[in-house]
């Protein structure tokens, strides 16, 4: 009797599963095959760093520290192409450095970045999860400023463009700035 209830109500627990399945599916087609709106480039502001006059951050890119053995580290560019390291943990280069970007250095990142779409990302990628670094990219150009924290949910283009810049970057020639006695 109970396998005869079973068989009777198995079509009822399996089409809609099918179905879910398929518009599930579809969903996610949907979603990976739109593109993000266009991004207004505003030509008013400079196009290394923000709009203030003095010497303004162009470029940062930072990875934050996990539980484990994850490499933590700071890196912002200036409009002047001065830039500044800070190695926080599990990096070759530990704690502040001073170094210098090239202006073709500069454009490359920043070319770099609107060709991976990084002004039309989101604001954050995240999710409730523990121990998983982040990694964080601003830009200054142009007038805009864009931020990205992402840790969970990263678009590829997002870790491509970040993954550019970090081995771009920690090579460059970086001269410690040791605390003065």
């Amino acid at each position: 009797m109970i396998q005869r209830t079973l068989t009777h109500l198995l079509p009822f627990v399996l089409i809609p599963l099918a179905f879910a399945c398929k518009n599930k599916q579809q969903a996610a087609t949907e979603t990976t095959t739109t593109t993000p709106p266009p991004v207004i480039v505003d030509q008013s502001g400079p196009r290394f760093g923000g709009s203030a006059e003095a010497d303004s951050l162009f470029f940062s890119l930072e990875r934050t520290p996990c539980f484990g053995a994850c490499p933590a580290f700071r890196i912002k560019i200036y409009r002047s192409g001065s830039a500044t390291y800070e190695g926080r943990g599990n990096v070759e280069r530990m704690g502040m450095h001073s170094g210098s970007v090239t202006p073709e250095m500069m454009e490359d990142l920043l070319t770099k970045a609107e060709g991976y779409g990084f002004f039309g990302m989101n604001d954050t990628y995240d999710a409730q999860v523990t121990d998983l670094p982040s990694t964080i990219i601003q830009v200054n150009s142009n007038g805009r400023m864009k931020k990205v924290v992402a840790r969970v949910g990263t678009p590829p283009a997002f870790k491509s463009f970040a993954g550019y810049a970090e081995r771009a970057l920690t090579p460059l020639e970086w001269t410690s700035l040791a605390p003065k006695q």
